[in-house]
């Protein structure tokens, strides 16, 4: 039984070589801590520039992120780690997980450690029986492996130090907010993109608790309250926050077309 596991040891190394790359020099867990940071997942998104999606890590520390453009089906494996869902049927990621724990192979970090001609490169930590092994990896299936093990995620310092890096307190965050049972957002440039609207102004409605009887739905947008232009989340709130028992005509922008729905303001 031990040298039938060791056999298996030593295919599934054997098949992580040809997944990831090769395998690097020996490599302790805390050899690169001097010179990288641990870093979480923010979100992944989708860059409607260059319609891929992208993941970004933020320094655990600070508030700098590095936004980093990955594949859809590798977006779909971190998106779904992140929410706690699982597939139907064993992703990649997810079949490469149980092979690991099955042969005894242990998980340690991921490391982003480089980059070049605007692609990323990183490296995936493992340990097994006292051997050390690092492996090439692309820094999407790094990253979607370290997820699922519950493990750091790292990159190097002079990484989130360059000009590709950006600070996540200069960022506008979209707002969102539950206003009388109706979730609302400010539309995003990628709101608009996705939803084909004119603008960029309104309020998306992203969710409508049920004891709330008003006409409208889930990916309506809201660009008017009786005849006044709402800009953005804040203004929707002024606008209907005050009234109680009134008869409201919402402007909303429905699949393309502009329609108009009654809001009783309880």
């Amino acid at each position: 039984m031990k040298n039938s596991l060791f056999s298996i040891r030593n295919i599934t190394i054997s098949l992580l070589v040809l997944l990831f790359s090769q395998i690097g020099s020996e490599s302790k867990f805390s050899s690169d801590n001097n010179e990288s940071v641990i870093v979480e997942v923010v979100d992944v998104g989708f860059d409607s520039n260059s319609n891929l999606p992208v993941v970004i890590l933020q320094d655990d520390k600070t508030d700098r992120a590095i936004p980093i453009w990955i594949g859809i089906s590798e977006a779909r494996a971190i998106k779904l780690e992140l929410q706690g869902q699982t597939a139907p049927r064993p992703m990649t990621h997810d079949l490469l997980k149980t092979i690991l724990r099955k042969t005894g192979i242990v998980f340690q970090k991921v490391l982003v450690n480089d980059l070049k001609g605007g692609t990323y490169y990183a490296k995936i930590y493992l340990s097994s029986e006292g051997d050390e092994f690092q492996f090439d990896s692309r820094p999407s299936d790094a990253i979607a492996l370290a997820l699922r093990f519950h493990k750091p995620i790292m990159v190097s310092r002079s990484l989130m130090k360059g000009d590709n890096t950006f600070d996540l307190k200069e960022i506008k965050r979209p707002s969102v907010q539950k206003i009388k049972g109706i979730t609302v957002q400010d539309v995003t440039a990628e709101l608009m993109v996705a939803f084909k609207l004119d603008g960029q102004e309104g309020v998306l409605v992203s969710n409508i608790e049920k004891s709330q009887s008003s006409g409208l739905k889930r990916g309506d947008v809201i660009f008017s309250v009786n005849s006044k232009l709402i800009r953005n989340v804040s203004d929707f709130r002024d606008q209907i926050s005050g009234l109680t028992g009134s008869l409201l005509k919402l402007g909303v922008q429905r699949k393309g077309q502009k329609i108009f729905v009654d809001l009783v303001s309880h």
